[in-house]
């Protein structure tokens, strides 16, 4: 190549030179271009002290929109960032609270009638089904000095669904009206970045009333916000729960932290940091009925008094069983999707997910246990009364019974599995998940029949994803060619959709679920003599592949998929519950039951001995190690 370089480098500024001049000239032209990228700039700076230096905005009483709880940004030369042309819809972020949002004589502002009302309806409808974010005890109080926006995000959800007459119809409508403001203002802060306690409660406020409303994508938007905050705040890792604002903080946390697993399971951010803070204060469990009669159920189970363990209260298991729950939900998708590994290994995810499972039971204490409460024996006023420990000890109880038993479920380990062109599995490892999953499921039935039976009234949309997932177990097995086993789970079938019409103000989700178990109720009925029946795989697969992405984004599997059926698909199978030789030699030896057969006699005729904090000294659960060896 010829010619001088130095002059082909001018050559090359020379041209740089002439679109600079042009683009000066049409910056000129355009007043209002050199003020929008200064406050692109300003805005940028921001946001960076606001996530690098999130100490400045801490607040010495907890509100995130106070003068003093707001900080004063600098630009890097030191000098303050003059803020009047960065003006939102709603609200300044600037050394001053936007006058629209600061308490005033003639603001307005929810009555105090409103407020007794949500309270009161928090706690009925709302505390720990899932979420504990607020704790109920002095909650009245403390609503007054949460910001604006926070009062009238929860004024909305907590009364909402509810009716009202021609008197109230002016403050439902000054509710909503403000509220509807104040979600616009809370994301326009989260999206700046604003790592404030108020602003991640109400960020779960708005997430939660979108699962409920039928919104998923608007719920995903506000739950990924909401997870990047607390990550940003550091949430509660120093915070204490003995104190007022760090339980408030540890709340939550852990409050977005079960939206994340209960809703969202494959798209989590908070389960993979390596350091989690506490939990929140627990409930004190209420004083067990003056008759239990643990003799009655079985006289050798281990008693209470046998128990020298430190409880960590019911919060903690409530919060680590819906861990455990997004553990499992996201291992059924990869079945799914076509990501099957062989169960029965000792490397396998099945058995990652049991030994978890062994270390969730292994931290209950017997006082939770379902023999040591008197689950069966409380009246609708106990219930009521100590609504604060009966909401996350349901949740517990019903999240490991159903989690378990979709772990073993049948249509898992014989369809799934065997389409996906893996070798057999042991036959006693079949006997053992057929097993689980009828006894688990059988367990998810009691539990809530007997919600229905002692009048306690379950709102969590958590619970009745499981349930309605559970309800496909005993549906399968009603098709059993052992007839008490049929007719037994024609019984817990019943049971749980009874349970699930039995909730009050059903969202979109729900509605669908109990349309798509009323669908397989229907295609089933026509199964044949033979015990076999034919039915669509992806209609299961809506039930227990529970995942508000994928009604944003739905992800069908084909045919050419490995393991996947496509969604019009149909599948013939014979429903088996015995997999292993039976002892007797005979039938009609009545002295001498097959073992499936006197292990699911067990289950379902001593069920009252049974709960979770004895099924792991039962014979099914049998270390998968052994089998190898």
């Amino acid at each position: 190549m010829t010619g001088n370089p130095e002059s082909s480098v001018r050559r090359a500024c020379e041209s740089c030179r002439e679109t600079v001049k042009r683009r000066r000239r049409t910056s000129r032209a355009k007043p209002g271009s050199r003020d929008r990228v200064s406050s692109v700039e300003n805005q940028g700076d921001e946001i960076y002290d606001l996530i690098h230096h999130p100490q400045a905005a801490s607040s010495s009483n907890g509100s995130a929109l106070t003068p003093d709880s707001l900080p004063r940004h600098t630009n890097r030369s030191g000098s303050f960032v003059e803020s009047a042309s960065r003006r939102m819809n709603r609200v300044s972020i600037n050394d001053e609270v936007s006058v629209s949002w600061l308490p005033s004589a003639t603001e307005a502002r929810p009555s105090p009638d409103s407020l007794d009302h949500a309270v009161e309806e928090y706690r009925r409808r709302l505390y720990f089904q899932p979420l504990p974010l607020f704790n109920p005890e002095g909650l009245r109080d403390r609503i007054e000095r949460f910001p604006m926006f926070l009062q009238w995000i929860f004024l909305a959800l907590a009364l909402s669904n509810l009716p009202y007459d021609s008197s109230s119809a002016k403050e439902a409508d000054l509710i909503h009206s403000h509220a509807r403001s104040a979600r616009d203002m809370v994301l326009e802060l989260a999206m700046r970045g604003t790592a404030q306690l108020e602003i991640s409660q109400a960020l779960c406020l708005l997430a939660f009333g979108d699962i409920l409303e039928g919104r998923p994508a608007l719920a995903l938007m506000s739950i990924g916000a909401a997870s990047r905050l607390e990550l940003v705040r550091g949430a509660g890792y120093s915070e204490s729960p003995h104190n007022p604002q760090g339980d408030a903080s540890l709340r939550c946390y852990w409050s977005v932290f079960i939206l994340e697993k209960g809703f969202a399971p494959r798209f989590t951010l908070l389960s993979q940091t390596h350091t989690k803070p506490e939990y929140p204060r627990s409930a004190r469990e209420p004083s067990p009925p003056a008759y239990l009669g643990d003799e009655e159920y079985a006289p050798d189970l281990e008693s209470i008094r046998d128990d020298l363990r430190t409880d960590p209260g019911i919060t903690s298991h409530a919060v680590r069983a819906v861990s455990f729950c997004g553990d499992v939900i996201s291992y059924l998708h990869a079945l799914h999707i076509g990501k099957a590994d062989n169960p029965a290994d000792t490397n396998s995810n099945f058995y990652q997910l049991t030994n978890t499972l062994y270390d969730l039971e292994s931290r209950l204490g017997h006082i939770h246990f379902v023999r040591n409460v008197g689950f069966s024996e409380r009246t609708p006023e106990e219930f009521e009364r100590h609504r604060e420990y009966w909401a996350p000890w349901l949740l517990f109880q019903i999240t490991a019974h159903a989690t378990q038993g979709l772990l073993n479920h049948p249509f898992i380990h014989l369809v799934t599995l065997r389409r996906a062109n893996r070798p057999s599995q042991p036959r006693l490892f079949l006997q053992q998940t057929v097993d689980q999953a009828m006894f688990h499921s059988a367990w998810v039935a009691r539990l809530v029949q007997t919600c229905i039976d002692r009048g306690l009234m379950v709102y969590d949309p958590l619970i009745g994803d499981l349930v309605a997932a559970t309800a496909t177990i005993p549906w399968l097995f009603q098709y059993a060619r052992d007839a008490k086993v049929s007719e037994t789970s024609k019984e817990n079938y019943r049971k749980c959709i009874e349970f699930l019409e039995s909730m009050p103000d059903p969202s979109p989700r729900s509605i669908h679920k109990r349309e798509l178990l009323h669908q397989l109720q229907t295609m089933s009925s026509q199964a044949q003599d033979n015990n076999m029946i034919s039915f669509q795989p992806s209609k299961i697969w809506q039930l227990i592949d529970s995942d508000i992405m994928d009604a944003v984004a739905p992800q069908p599997t084909t045919d050419g998929t490995q393991g996947g059926q496509s969604d019009a698909s149909k599948t013939t199978v014979s429903v088996q519950t015995t997999f292993v030789h039976p002892v007797g030699e005979r039938r009609t030896d009545q002295r001498q039951t097959s073992l499936g057969d006197s292990i699911t006699a067990d289950i379902y005729e001593g069920l009252e001995q049974y709960s979770l904090d004895s099924i792991f000294s039962q014979p099914m659960f049998i270390d998968h190690a052994w089998l190898h060896v």
